[in-house]
């Protein structure tokens, strides 16, 4: 199987790294785009240093790449507004595709690929690597198996440590243009969990949040050199520690400009009846997710960072512990679970091969999101898609 990436930043360079270890046999990444001759460079450095041999195909654009009818499948790592136009193009050329989340960061642009995606019978599959971490996996199969009863309301948290945080006020995410909002931005895949486990598509949404703290200070300089808060700073930042920040810049976490918020609490209610509520906050020590799934006979208990899961049944009272291993690849082994997924669909078929309605429902909760934060009201977003 010959595999192309188009955009070659840190999350394709993920992906080639689980490729070009073998996962899967037979398969080769043969093509790589991007319009930045740098990232082209640090890519085949990084990859390719000691084997000229086995060096892809390089291009300058997604366009002359699809000019090359031997790519069976592509990898889509470009940013955010670019997608709608990306994955039409290689929808109407039959490739397969893995297009890393957010699917858009419009309304409009998740509907054209949606229904783009409907005239061609090719793997359409979202970069939602979350769904394939065994912690996720387990949740939804005790979902499945009736343990819980009948499923009721789901609370899930994403809470970002500090160094992680900052670094959304340092790159071009910090712009709401760019993204359609840090909810889209970094929580879609989050919204997706939330379809997936209840099973379920939504059907209105309300959120409120802002920007509390991240917000211009008096004493502090506009860039982290020579800033005299520099000792005393937690967001303190020296571009040169970070080898690979090729994104990321070193202005004032503070004092740069930006428009997405700090903090964020969603409500959803599905059509079948279940609610759901969905916090992020940018105020941890360290990242973490939890959730919350209450049942009629039980409550499922998860935390992704201590890596367990507590299912305790109401009647009779008991308590069924799971923990679970590190993983060696990105995503608690999401990255490499979706890799191999992308290429045995292609190969050999799956149930539901494209995620395309998926991808749009994510963000569609996040993009509506961002509506209902600004204008205070309720949104009915059953019918957009």
């Amino acid at each position: 199987m010959k595999i192309g990436i188009i955009g070659t930043g840190s999350r394709a360079t993920a992906y080639a790294s689980i490729i070009l270890s073998g996962i899967r046999v037979d398969v080769d990444i043969t093509a790589i785009a991007d319009i930045d001759p740098k990232r082209i460079e640090f890519f085949l450095n990084k990859f390719y240093k000691d084997n000229d041999t086995k060096k892809p195909n390089v291009y300058d654009s997604h366009i002359t790449l699809l000019d090359n009818e031997d790519i069976d499948a592509l990898i889509i790592c470009t940013p955010d507004t670019t997608h709608r136009q990306i994955a039409i193009d290689c929808l109407k050329k039959d490739k397969h595709i893995l297009l890393e989340k957010p699917i858009a960061t419009t309304i409009e642009d998740c509907a054209a690929i949606y229904e783009e995606s409907l005239l061609h019978e090719v793997v359409f599959k979202m970069g939602f690597v979350l769904r394939y971490t065994n912690i996720y996996s387990k949740i939804r199969q005790i979902i499945k198996s009736g343990m819980l009863g009948q499923i009721v309301t789901v609370e899930a948290k994403e809470i970002l440590g500090h160094l992680h945080a900052g670094s959304f006020f340092r790159r071009w995410h910090r712009h709401s243009i760019n993204n359609g909002g840090f909810l889209n931005a970094k929580c879609s895949h989050d919204m997706d969990i939330l379809n997936w486990l209840i099973d379920d598509e939504p059907a209105y949404i309300s959120a409120f949040g802002g920007r509390s703290y991240f917000n211009p200070k008096k004493d502090a300089s506009d860039r982290c050199p020579g800033c005299k808060l520099a000792k005393s700073c937690r967001y303190f930042f020296k571009l040169s520690d970070y080898a690979d920040a090729k994104s990321l810049d070193d202005v004032c976490v503070f004092n740069s400009d930006k428009d997405i918020v700090d903090h964020e609490i969603l409500s959803i209610e599905y059509k079948n009846g279940v609610t759901a509520s969905f916090t992020v906050s940018m105020f941890g020590e360290k990242g973490t997710r939890t959730l919350v799934v209450f049942g009629s006979d039980a409550i499922l208990t998860a935390d992704l960072t201590e890596l367990f899961i507590k299912v305790n049944t109401i009647s009779p009272k008991d308590e069924v512990i799971y923990r679970f291993g590190e993983s060696l690849t990105g995503h608690g082994g999401g990255d490499g679970g979706i890799c191999a997924d992308f290429i045995d669909a292609i190969r050999y078929g799956t149930d539901d091969n494209n995620e395309a309605r998926a991808g749009a429902l994510a963000s569609i909760i996040a993009l509506a999101g961002e509506e209902s934060m600004k204008h205070k009201k309720i949104i009915d977003i059953s019918g957009l898609i």
